[in-house]
């Protein structure tokens, strides 16, 4: 047993310095080697040790309490399954042992940081992940897996997508040396798909969709295979490969109508939806975009913001097809929502449209005063190309040709740095 983790452990969570605890039992530098696993002391120098931080030294060195119920745990938060995981994680924490024990603790709350994150709790999960730091000397290979998947988790539900991927690597590092069962391959090739996506290295995300798809088809996982294809649609979507795109899109909403997973029914037609609007077929999008309405959850807040998504999308959808009274209608029904849902970037793209078909005056003036640095800051980069090629467009118009070939340029910059934009993910 690795007695010099399980004291610092200990002494960390007791708030004791190494002078308090070594203090009339041996040096603090002494206990620096112990802690550091740079010596084995004398049981009798341990058993002080151990009765000094209120602990069992024989319960503590030769009973190991298992982790199959944490394990259990983590893999209800990893499928998603919510009321398992509340019902398994009270179980746990009614177990005395899972406090007091310093293998089962680490676990514990390296495994509460993605359950917070199922929970859409991000700033708890964050918090969790700050406190869990202070014992990071004290990982073993497993732990250190655990903590960088967590952590990868962490930066990419905080929109960090590039360190999220290099966390999510690092967890894969650890992989090869720890014994893991085949869904946590495939759970952490599908996170790294997910964060390589996000992050516009779209080939490494074929790539890692691929590794995860081959293991939940041998599975017969139809949820995960059905998210991995949606996934997959959406890289060959970015990739201009759009038959691609339709085949996997299909194939999910052939799974997701076999399982009745409504939530993937949703993004099926979603992302079928921005994909016609890639390819300029406005009526096909729109079509799509009211199908996936059909499958809407207003209890999920993910799904509130979805909605937001798509309505915006018929407003577009219906603008180019100059469909002006269909365009105000979806406006309409935007401003409906967020009175229950507000959202100050969705309240600024519906007032856009209510200027542009009411022929503000002020809509130029708007557009670059207000919504195009709203969107830098937020670096929402899609949304900064549309406007100031927009507003390009109307400046031209009033023959402000100086004006209007720097939001062109703007446009261009990052459509050149950004072309793999689109798409929604799970």
């Amino acid at each position: 047993m690795e007695y010099g983790k399980v004291l610092r452990f200990h002494r960390v969570k007791q708030g004791l310095t190494q002078n308090q605890l070594a203090d009339g039992i041996i040096s603090p530098a002494y206990l620096s080697k112990i802690e550091n696993d740079q010596t084995v002391p004398a049981f009798e120098v341990l058993e002080l040790l151990y009765e000094r931080l209120g602990l069992d030294f024989l319960e503590t060195s030769s009973n190991h309490p298992s982790k199959e119920k944490l394990k259990e745990w983590y893999e209800a938060i990893a499928f998603k399954r919510q009321e398992d995981a509340k019902r398994l994680k009270e179980d746990i924490l009614n177990q005395k042992e899972t406090q007091e024990n310093h293998h089962l603790y680490i676990f514990f709350e390296l495994f509460r940081i993605r359950h917070l994150l199922l929970e859409n709790e991000v700033d708890e999960a964050y918090k969790a992940w700050e406190n869990i730091r202070q014992y990071k000397d004290t990982f073993d290979e497993e732990m250190e897996f655990y903590y960088h998947l967590g952590s990868g988790l962490l930066k990419y539900y905080q929109g960090d997508f590039d360190n999220s991927f290099q966390e999510l690597m690092e967890a894969k590092n650890y992989s090869s040396s720890i014994n893991l069962e085949d869904w946590e391959f495939s759970d952490l090739y599908y996170l790294l798909a997910l964060s390589t996506s996000q992050a516009n290295h779209i080939s490494a995300s074929v790539f890692y969709v691929d590794q995860a798809l081959e293991i939940y088809q041998s599975n017969y996982d139809l949820a995960k295979s059905a998210d991995c294809h949606i996934l997959q649609g959406i890289n060959y979507s970015r990739l201009k490969n759009y038959a691609k795109a339709l085949e996997n899109f299909h194939l999910a909403r052939k799974i997701a109508l076999q399982t009745g997973n409504q939530n993937q029914l949703r993004l099926v037609f979603i992302n079928i939806g921005t994909l016609e609007s890639r390819i300029e077929n406005h009526e096909s999008a729109i079509i799509n975009y009211k199908k996936s309405l059909e499958y809407h959850d207003s209890e999920s807040e993910f799904q509130e913001y979805d909605y937001l998504t798509t309505i915006h999308g018929l407003i577009i959808e219906n603008y180019r097809l100059g469909n002006k009274t269909g365009c105000l209608e979806w406006v309409h029904k935007g401003e409906e929502k967020l009175e229950t849902f507000p959202s100050e970037a969705y309240s600024l793209h519906f007032e856009v449209y209510k200027k542009v078909i009411n022929h503000s005056n002020n809509l130029s003036k708007f557009l670059e005063d207000t919504i195009i640095p709203f969107f830098q800051e937020k670096k929402e980069h899609i949304y900064v190309i549309r406007y100031a090629m927009f507003l390009a467009d109307i400046l031209e118009e009033q023959r402000m040709y100086k004006k209007s070939s720097t939001y062109l340029r703007l446009a261009i910059q990052l459509l050149n740095k950004h072309s793999n934009l689109g798409g929604i993910l799970l």
